[in-house]
């Protein structure tokens, strides 16, 4: 992690330097266009060939506007690469030759703007990432030796408190120690309503403290905090090449030797260089080169800005082909804590009772359930009592003494074994909560069952809305694991409109379950917490990991990761990773055509070498406005 934590941070470094220099640069790149504009226009006009033998404007327009083409075509060349640039040098020096020099100028012209359309065109779609690096703050207030002191962002380390005032932004991820605020997290996880925050709450990095007054120890700032990882992940994923970019590969890899001997064909047939000129000037492999990786920057920017990680083409890809989810039930579906949801008395005890015995018996047990009846306990204020002779029985329950008497809460098993007998109606009731997918604890008070306590892992509300929004995308074949029992699951499954359930699994289950799906063909996205169910989330064809804002493990182990607990991010990232797909097809698709019916129009006379210049712009002009679908 630490390698990767020092990419980061010189990434960033680097790119806030380069981000100042391309302003530098991209005010000189407009003063070169409008300088060659403006002496094309008089050379055009013949001001001063009327005056001068020779069209000097255009010579010197040539020179200036053809400059850096040249000097890019020799470096690549001498790389051994036969770039676009390499094409429109080519073009430029051909046309010098045979006197054409205000050809020449224009060539060089459109050439330098369709350079500037490129640069401005990945430059807006990496705006996302840009304004991910700018919210970090440089400067924080921390408690040294009992006074408040402003520091810079880097002298903090993890343990120092430091003071967050209303409207500013938090500068570490740590917890708070003092104070309550509701603090906008848009930045990290995507959330547009600010989140109440209280003592003992996590916070992150740049998110914004909107009311209160906040002391937050540092638990991981700099490099390892959330923003950095998300940062860094970004900067990874806009790198990534979908595999759609073979296509794009493989076109490059045929497209330069095709052009030069159809430009050598063009010449020999029609014995004009004026047209073979042309063919050079208007092939342009630049438009299909950028095709992906323009769309794949804009997609996953986008995502960023939704807290939606997603890292790189080939997961966005994998997005746009799923067929099939495959998703945990507990801490996915469900909230992953079970919540007490009934208390039934019986033999003429009251709730209150019961719920004092199973805190009693429950007040020492590492049981999940115990956290639960605890918190009901004191929520009513209730006086926990101090068991004796506690005892836990494996797989079955608890036993104590209480108030001089022995007291039993588990299942069945338990209870009969400690002869303690189940009548009917306490067996139907049993049944019924069950039949709701709750699980159901008996407690008996001296050989007699007096209560029975119904806890339930509760369904997140918003995913049965998601889980609906997913199969409005076309997708149907959505799939519920979990190690609960059939009638647990089964009553889960309803709730949330999920027909297809595997039960009673292993971990290990769920891997090789993800694997005979693939092993039918099928395009496969696991939906897990990134925890315990990293395996199947790095055996499927997509890996999704919700919540993972703070969790090193669930942003590893996922390809796709949910910074918030929010369904409505999945068929999010599904929509994204579709409109993405189909904007690459697009734009491949733009580059290709253009290409072909580019170069047969030159090849024939139809396109001179300035019109093939002005035409060698539009298919990039066309590829910057699709692609910008995507970032809006």
């Amino acid at each position: 992690m630490s390698n990767n934590n020092t990419t980061c941070e010189l990434n960033i470094a680097n790119m806030e330097c380069h981000s100042c220099a391309n302003g530098n640069r991209e005010g000189f790149d407009i003063i070169r266009m409008a300088v060659v504009g403006v002496l094309i226009l008089i050379g055009w006009s013949g001001i001063l060939s009327s005056l001068i033998r020779y069209d000097i404007a255009s010579i010197i327009a040539m020179l200036i506007g053809g400059y850096p083409l040249v000097r890019k075509a020799i470096i690549d060349l001498k790389a051994k690469a036969i770039t676009a640039d390499v094409f429109m040098a080519l073009g430029v020096v051909a046309a010098a030759i045979i006197g054409e020099f205000l050809s020449s100028a224009v060539i060089a012209f459109f050439m330098l703007i369709a350079e500037y359309l490129d640069k401005l065109t990945m430059d807006k779609a990496r705006k996302a990432l840009d304004e991910l690096i700018k919210l970090s703050p440089k400067n924080a207030r921390v408690i040294k030796d009992g006074k408040e002191i402003e520091a810079d962002i880097d002298s903090i380390v993890k343990g120092d408190i430091v003071i967050v005032r209303p409207g500013e932004r938090i500068p570490v991820d740590g917890k708070i120690m003092e104070g309550s605020s509701f603090v906008n997290q848009s930045a990290i996880t995507g959330e547009s309503m600010p989140v109440e925050k209280k003592a003992g709450d996590e916070v992150y990095t740049a998110t914004i403290n909107e009311a209160g007054l906040l002391k937050i120890m540092a638990a991981h700032v700099g490099n390892d905090t959330t923003l950095a990882k998300i940062i860094h992940l970004v900067e990874k994923a806009e790198s990534a090449k979908a595999p759609v970019q073979r296509i794009a590969d493989k076109f490059a890899a045929y497209f330069t030797p095709a052009i030069l001997l159809i430009a050598g064909l063009t010449l020999l047939i029609s014995g004009n260089f004026i047209y073979a000129i042309a063919v050079i000037v208007v092939a342009c492999p630049c438009t299909v080169a950028v095709a992906t990786p323009l769309a794949v920057v804009a997609g996953t920017g986008k995502a960023a800005r939704k807290g939606i990680i997603i890292k790189g083409g080939i997961y966005l890809e994998a997005l746009a082909k799923i067929d099939t989810i495959v998703m945990d039930k507990t801490g996915t579906i469900t909230i992953g804590e079970p919540r007490i949801t009934d208390i039934k008395a019986f033999a003429e005890h009251n709730e209150d009772e019961i719920l004092t015995m199973a805190a009693a018996v429950e007040r020492y047990s590492e049981h999940p359930l115990s956290k639960a009846i605890i918190k009901m306990a004191e929520d009513k204020g209730i006086q926990i009592p101090e068991p004796q002779d506690f005892q836990i029985i494996p797989g079955r329950g608890v036993k104590a003494r209480y108030n001089g008497t022995s007291i039993l809460m588990g299942s069945r098993e338990l209870l009969k074994n400690g002869k303690v007998a189940l009548t009917p109606e306490i067996e139907a009731y049993m049944k019924a909560r069950e039949d709701e997918g709750k699980t159901a604890f008996l407690i008996s008070h001296d050989s007699e069952v007096c209560g029975v306590i119904a806890v339930s892992d509760v369904v997140r509300k918003e995913s049965i809305e998601a889980i609906a929004e997913i199969k409005d995308t076309g997708i149907k074949n959505i799939i519920m694991l979990t190690g609960d029992n059939w009638r647990t699951a089964k009553a889960i499954a309803r709730q949330v409109g999920i027909d297809n359930i595997e039960a009673e699994l292993m971990p290990e289950d769920k891997v090789n379950k993800v694997q005979q799906l693939i092993a039918k063909g099928k395009k496969v996205a696991m939906v897990g917490d990134g925890i315990n169910d990293a395996p199947a989330l790095a055996m499927a064809d997509v890996g999704i990991a919700m919540g993972a804002a703070g969790t090193d493990v669930a942003i590893e182990a996922a390809d796709v990761a949910l910074m918030r607990d929010d369904w409505g991010q999945i068929p999010e990232a599904i929509k994204i990773g579709r409109k993405t797909f189909s904007v690459i097809k697009q734009n491949l698709a733009i580059g290709i055509v253009f290409n072909i019916v580019g170069v047969s129009l030159a090849a024939t006379g139809v396109l001179t070498p300035v019109m093939a210049a002005i035409a060698h712009v539009l298919p990039d002009v066309i590829v910057f406005a699709n692609s910008a679908r995507l970032i809006r």
